[in-house]
């Protein structure tokens, strides 16, 4: 009997669990959270100055890890910077990745959730100036989205009257950027960082951090070539079997046990799929890239979020963190080089990139008209 199902949504498609012949599903709210507002946070906010200017910056971020589809995710230390600040009329600028191609008018996403925080919080948009500063490459499985719509959501609060800083407004932050994606495995990590599991309970978007080891580094293997998401999510099966999903589950579980007790050896097995990856492989033959990656010394790879980026992890030689010795940048470069080999045998063009994860996310300052610093 069939366990496990796939659903679509104008998100894509999501899991739906079956048991006894009924369903248990992720709720998902209609209309924007509330989030938590005391009365005295009610107060302070009505103290706060108006922001005049703000900057943040959000990090980029591999999802899924292999078997978490949809619920793994850390932070990537790669940056988008995105400084908003009030105008006599609404421009922006975008430098870096996705200049020649980004939307610069007001359905750019960052500009529509921007109005669309406002508009939750009957507050009037003014108008503003959008400067972007992009490292993160777009539509290539990095969390260049999730972004883009955490950066355009806090710019939201921020200009609402809300403490960016404060757990409650996080916590929002992360409701209205999970509803809006339909899935938290990158947004959770790029507004707290490290690696996080997220969960849907009763409409509620919850995560938990899980230890990142000391020394690890990520190798990406970035293709020109891009995947589109929603490309990505409709090839993807309606149905798996039992046997796939105790296959995910049991690997899911010994992964996180894997980082939260720093063993690095067993990443290898605990970074396999059998929900999502082999159904993309002919979207993007990245499966040898994989194997090459293995061969040369990483510890484990996958596919990172919808592709197709492939990603391998190295790291944990030594006793020190990276960049105390040559060591670990030396075999980062070996599994690198060996990836863009694999990649060129198969008519593959890209680059190599070696990042360490970020266990910092969102973070952001603002100043008031009078160039006071807010926050």
């Amino acid at each position: 009997p069939l366990a496990v199902s796939m659903q679509t949504t104008r998100h894509g498609k999501r899991l739906l669990l079956h048991a006894r012949g009924g369903m248990i599903q992720q709720r998902r709210l209609s209309v924007l959270t509330t989030g938590f507002a005391s009365r005295i946070s009610k107060v302070e906010e009505s103290f706060f100055d108006p922001v005049q200017r703000m900057v943040l910056n959000v990090p980029a971020s591999t999802a899924n890890l292999g078997p978490g589809f949809d619920s793994f995710g850390f932070a990537l230390d790669v940056w988008n910077r995105v400084t908003v600040q009030r105008a006599d009329k609404f421009s922006m600028e975008i430098i870096g990745e996705g200049a020649d191609r980004i939307d610069r008018s007001e359905d750019n996403l960052i500009v529509r959730m921007t109005a669309k925080v406002l508009e939750y919080l009957d507050k009037p948009m003014p108008s503003l100036h959008f400067s972007c500063q992009n490292a993160v490459p777009p539509t290539r499985g990095m969390g260049s989205s999730s972004a883009a719509l955490v950066a355009g959501l806090a710019a939201g609060l921020a200009l609402g009257g809300k403490d960016l800083t404060s757990p409650a407004t996080k916590k929002l932050l992360l409701q209205l950027a999970a509803n809006e994606e339909g899935h938290a495995d990158n947004v959770a990590p790029a507004i707290y960082g490290g690696f996080q599991i997220a969960i849907c309970n009763e409409g509620h978007w919850i995560t938990q951090r899980v230890n990142i080891p000391v020394g690890l580094q990520c190798v990406l293997f970035i293709p020109d070539a891009e995947m589109p998401t929603n490309e990505a999510r409709a090839c993807l099966p309606e149905h798996v079997t039992y046997e796939d999903a105790i296959f995910n589950i049991s690997r899911a579980a010994m992964l996180v046990n894997c980082f939260a007790t720093s063993q690095f050896d067993p990443l290898r097995m605990s970074m396999e799929d059998r929900l999502h990856q082999q159904y993309r492989t002919h979207m993007f033959p990245f499966e040898p890239i994989i194997k090459e990656a293995l061969e040369a010394g990483a510890h484990g790879a996958f596919l990172s979020g919808a592709g197709p980026t492939v990603l391998a992890i190295t790291g944990g030689v030594g006793i020190g963190q990276v960049g105390s010795d040559t060591m670990s940048q030396f075999l980062a470069e070996v599994v690198s080089e060996a990836m863009v080999r694999a990649a060129k045998k198969h008519g593959i063009s890209g680059t190599a990139h070696i990042a360490t994860p970020s266990a910092k996310g969102l973070y952001s300052t603002g100043r008031a008209q009078s160039g006071q610093l807010l926050w």
